[in-house]
């Protein structure tokens, strides 16, 4: 196939977020994160408060973000514990902060948890994302609460245990194949529930109890995610997967971060999760127009 051709044919799989359709077409949406915790392995504790908090998720939309994903618990090996009421203290009141924004801008608010009581929470202040980095197997309640909060979710994949999953994973057989059926097990307990299948993203779970030959393989396929219907996101931002290849151990990480978008990107990717907005924006425009010009 020619290229040309590639870039015309490929296309994302729709992801419904409280009646808003994030098509992936014909390029992702940039979901940029902020953190609001002291220990995140890249930015932690650059915005610890609610005001610097703020003003960063103000800066994310000024570059190009239509998605903002909070998180107020690190998954970094070995970071500490967060009880679902300081969990709760640190979100809120940034979501309760963003939902006036909502009538001049047009996004959507995502929360990082785990825990099903931060996710309530957090949809009762006005968020639409639900984003679970352990696909519904840390909090049994979680399911639950997706469905009665008719949250749009993304269902993570993790291996290993919270905060060690680095170092005590099992490994793969086939990381592909067990990612992409765990993946639907997980999607099924909610469709079960009577969530609508469009509502549910699938992310690989790059750098969650992987190794360097897992990301890259989970990276390749995304062909195999697509298959299920459902749409995919891809988080790589500035992960450690990067500085184990081959060449780049010293590398600060952004340009691989960005290379690796793109290459979700030509293969269908509805969303890219991102610390470095402006520049994944840029790159994603970039792709627009060339795929503009093979129609």
């Amino acid at each position: 196939m020619a290229f040309a051709d590639y870039l015309k044919n490929c296309q994302a799989n729709a992801w419904n977020v409280c009646g808003t359709v994030i098509s992936g077409n014909p390029v992702p949406a940039v979901m940029g994160i902020v953190n609001v915790t002291p220990d995140s392995f890249f930015d932690g504790g650059t915005h610890n408060t609610l005001d610097a908090a703020f003003q960063h998720a103000q800066k994310l939309f000024d570059e190009g973000a239509t998605i903002i994903d909070i998180g107020g618990e690190s998954s970094r090996p070995g970071a500490a514990h967060v009880s679902a009421a300081e969990e709760i203290d640190r979100v809120v009141p940034l979501v309760k902060k963003l939902v006036p924004l909502l009538s001049t801008r047009n996004f959507t608010i995502s929360i990082d948890t785990v825990k099903s009581e931060v996710a309530r929470e957090s949809m009762k202040a006005g968020a639409h994302i639900i984003n679970d980095i352990s696909a519904l197997e840390f909090d049994p309640a979680m399911a639950k609460t997706i469905a009665e909060t008719h949250a749009a979710s993304v269902l993570n994949h993790m291996r290993g245990n919270f905060g060690t999953m680095q170092q005590d994973f099992k490994p793969y057989s086939d990381v592909v194949k067990e990612v992409r059926e765990s993946l639907l097990h997980s999607a099924q307990k909610l469709i079960d529930l009577g969530v609508d299948p469009k509502t549910i993203c699938l992310d690989p779970g790059i750098g969650f109890g992987k190794d360097l030959q897992n990301n890259l393989d989970l990276i390749a396929n995304v062909e195999a995610f697509l298959e299920t219907g459902f749409p995919v996101l891809y988080g790589m931002s500035r992960k450690s997967y990067i500085g184990k290849t081959p060449g780049l151990e010293k590398s600060d990480r952004l340009i691989p971060t960005v290379v690796s978008g793109i290459f979700t990107a030509l293969a269908g990717t509805t969303v890219i999760r991102v610390h470095d907005v402006k520049e994944a924006v840029e790159s994603m425009l970039l792709l627009k127009a060339f795929r503009h010009a093979s129609l």
